[in-house]
């Protein structure tokens, strides 16, 4: 399914957050909603796949192009090799 403006929900998440930006899984899921009418499921699913620090989803979803860190406090990021830990998996 495609947004709004024909992004992919990855897309979509890419384009709802800005660089240093730190937002909450509700903020995240509120601004990429408003790009489209993905099933609160599939953006769960999707936040999981984008998310460099969680190597699980890469065997779940080996073709995933992750760009989310997911932080200690909850809040997804973008990812950013210069500041954040090399991940694993």
């Amino acid at each position: 399914m495609k947004g709004l403006n024909g992004e992919s929900c990855a897309e979509a998440v890419r384009s709802s957050i800005k660089p240093g930006e730190k937002l909450s899984y509700r903020e995240l899921y509120s601004r990429t909603k408003s790009k489209g009418a993905w099933k609160e499921s599939t953006l769960q699913q999707e936040l999981m796949a984008l998310i460099v620090n969680l190597p699980p989803a890469r065997f779940h979803w080996e073709h995933a192009d992750p760009f989310l860190m997911l932080n200690q406090d909850g809040t997804y990021e973008l990812y950013d090799p210069a500041r954040h830990p090399i991940t694993i998996g």
